[in-house]
């Protein structure tokens, strides 16, 4: 390895004053790393916590490389909000950056190309997913696979299954490493990583791989936990006390779109500038994550109430705080979230609160991480003797939902099994299948992981040195003397009983849940002889009294649907409360009550639909019957199954013309009330108005 005084450091130190200044220092590992991509052109894997500076080391070592001829840095990252800020990182150090990614318009995306094509790109960022877009590998990636002069995987953990944050498309990353020259430097970084992680990484990127490893700890931050589980009603009191208390802005960490959706609610409501931040926000509010990110960096919010969307990349130095408002599945991905603060500040705080329904959310997401082989099996059974199937075609042989259907795909395609080409996928190997041992070891692995962060909840030591543990640190960390427990102190925090009561009333009352009507058929010739998938009328949007999740009303309702067998009179009085606050704004209400039968409960929703119609001064008629015993539409996973499911379970006699109020206990994929539905429309009916007690499904 070269000396401080070669050219190679010279140079490299030229390039870190330009950006830190003049009295700047590598830190301890960043030297080597970048001599040993720049001078040995070697593999190297970098496990450094958050905020060390891994962006330094692959926009200096570019430097060096593009200085002595080298082609472009490849670098492949899982997010957007990683890439812009790295983008802008880049700049800084004149390193020509761009990234190729699916919010980019086409016409962008081909800019970029041209850019990239024609050597006047530095550095190009990319996805993994996009290593799967066959225009970018047959147009791009085929002309410069043997000019590429550095391959850089950053968050290299999401290559491992054993990860925190698996992501099966960084799996195609093991086919381009075959594919650059021999001697291209690749460099993998990640802030999370333990020994198991750091093993398969390094099993991936290849023989010789250099390993350079850090301490974990972070000096800057004040972990706290509350030991005890709190009511929804009650943490929501909690975190506004929190966000009373502490200075600057932050991160407010929950792990549900509804619950981002609701806890920024209530904290604007007490006086506090927040906003969600999830996959799927600009589509629900009109706001894109680019300018909810920056209203975050210039302190225009007090925090972004935020879904695990909100991780990697994100570069705040002087983010305040990180409150989690339910726990993580494991001390990996909680200090990857938490690694967010206190980066340039001296103290941030990191509070942690949770709540009863927590394990069981986290036990879903580890369960639901990898499809089932049986489905897997399903879908290479379909494949079979076809001359290629597209995923439409393949909802009508797999029960599993879109997102399933992805990951099995995904899985199949990486392992060679399954070919796609256009919008069709093809069997490759019908005798092949993925390493199902393998994931049922991550599974079980994670739902260890699971009871660890549990154990760290209630742990009397350092909690920092906790963390660091489970991190495999290899600098034996010693007590932080910042913590909670390191510190000896309990809050002292004592919900008002009138405010945690105004919490709950909110959780009850705080949002309108539209049912929004289906406008077709799951396709064309989903109805025999059918010309058009397109309904000539469809339902009138309905409402629903709250989500099958939620304490009070949620609670109450699973209560009289699995244990009294009866819903309560409180029901019918909230269901009618809000059905009257609705039907005002109707131009035409309904004038009679139907409701949706059941052969396993015959009497449970008839019994309230009626209790209902008296409630809000309506008649009501038994007006829908079964015509055949079917599995639990809850058991249907996708839209074509759940549809096929009820498509002739009913029908339908004695209908009025005046428009109707159809009433079911819970609603998740829509399906029974809009069959039922168009039966109510075919004879005769003028609006049918559905409405549920509950919305189940998981967000």
């Amino acid at each position: 390895m070269n000396t401080p005084n070669t050219p190679t450091y010279q140079a490299a130190e030229h390039w870190l004053h330009q950006v830190l200044g003049s009295d700047a220092k590598f830190r301890p590992g960043q030297w080597e790393a970048i001599s040993a991509l720049v001078d040995d052109r070697q593999r190297t894997l970098v496990v450094q916590r958050t905020g060390w500076g891994k962006s330094m080391v692959y926009f200096i070592a570019t430097r060096l490389l593009r200085s002595n001829g080298a082609g472009p840095t490849i670098l492949i990252s899982p997010l957007l909000s990683l890439m812009r800020n790295q983008i802008q990182a880049a700049n800084v150090l004149g390193v020509r950056a761009e990234s190729i990614n699916s919010a980019n318009s086409q016409e962008e995306n081909e800019r970029v190309e041209s850019l990239l094509l024609a050597g006047k790109l530095d550095l190009l960022l990319i996805s993994p997913e996009r290593l799967a877009n066959q225009r970018f590998r047959a147009h791009v990636w085929e002309r410069i696979r043997h000019q590429v002069g550095m391959l850089v995987v950053d968050e290299a953990h999401c290559i491992s299954d054993w990860g925190h944050d698996f992501r099966p498309d960084y799996r195609r990353i093991m086919t381009i490493l075959d594919e650059v020259l021999p001697h291209t430097p690749v460099l993998g970084t990640t802030a999370t990583a333990n020994d198991r992680v750091v093993a398969d990484v390094s099993e991936i990127l290849g023989k010789n791989l250099r390993i350079l490893r850090g301490p974990l700890t972070r000096d800057s931050l004040a972990l706290y936990v509350y030991p005890q589980p709190y009511s929804a009603s009650y943490r929501l009191t909690l975190v506004a006390h929190l966000l009373s208390c502490i200075q600057g802005s932050g991160i407010i960490y929950c792990m549900t779109t509804h619950d981002c959706l609701r806890v920024s609610k209530w904290l604007n409501r007490q006086g506090f500038n927040t906003k969600p931040y999830y996959s799927q926000v600009e589509q629900d509010t009109g706001e894109n994550r680019v300018d909810l990110e920056q209203q975050l960096l210039n302190n225009e919010v007090k925090a972004l109430v935020a879904s695990v969307a909100l991780g990697m990349g994100f570069d705040k130095p002087d983010l305040h705080f990180v409150i989690h408002y339910q726990y993580p599945g494991s001390i990996i991905g909680y200090y990857q979230q938490i690694g967010r603060a206190g980066r340039g500040i001296e103290q941030a705080h990191i509070i942690l609160i949770h709540g009863p329904g927590d394990e069981e959310i986290q036990e879903y997401f580890i369960e639901t991480a990898f499809p089932k082989p049986q489905h897997v099996q399903q879908a290479i059974d379909a494949l079979a003797g076809t001359d290629g199937l597209t995923r439409n075609d393949l909802m009508r042989h797999i029960n599993v939902k879109p997102s399933t259907l992805e990951k099995i795909l995904t899985h199949l395609e990486i392992e060679n099994i399954v070919q796609k080409q256009g919008h069709n996928y093809y069997l490759l190997d019908a005798n092949r299948t993925p390493d199902y041992a393998r994931w049922e070891r991550v599974v079980q692995q994670r739902l260890t992981e699971l009871k660890h962060m549990q154990s760290y909840i209630q742990h009397q030591g350092c909690l920092m040195r906790f963390i660091a543990e489970a991190l495999d640190d290899p600098m034996r960390p010693q007590p932080c003397g910042k913590c909670k427990n390191c510190r000896g102190v309990e809050s002292k925090f004592k919900a008002d009983p009138q405010l945690v009561q105004q919490a709950s009333a909110f959780l009850r009352d705080s949002e309108k849940i539209i049912i929004e009507p289906r406008k077709q058929w799951p396709s064309r010739g989903f109805i025999e002889g059918a010309k058009r998938a397109r309904f000539q009328q469809t339902n009138a949007p309905g409402v629903v009294l709250c989500h099958y999740s939620d304490q009070s009303w949620g609670d109450l309702g699973r209560r009289g649907k699995y244990i009294d067998k009866h819903f309560a009179d409180d029901l019918v009085t909230a269901a009618a409360e809000l059905l009257g606050s609705y039907f005002r704004t109707l131009d035409t209400q309904p004038t009679w009550v139907t409701a949706v039968p059941s052969l396993r409960r015959p009497m449970l929703v008839p019994d309230f639909a009626r209790r209902l119609a008296q409630a809000l001064g309506l008649a009501y008629r038994d007006a829908v019957r079964n015509t055949r015993r079917c599995p639990e539409q809850k058991t249907m996973q996708n839209s074509w199954q759940q549809a096929l499911n009820v498509r002739d379970a009913f029908e339908v006699y004695g209908v009025s013309p005046e428009p109707v109020l159809l009433v079911d206990d819970m609603v998740d994929s829509r399906w029974t009330l809009t069959v039922i539905g168009q039966l109510l429309i075919e004879r005769g009916c003028s609006e049918v108005h559905p409405f549920a007690l509950a919305k189940a499904g998981r967000d």
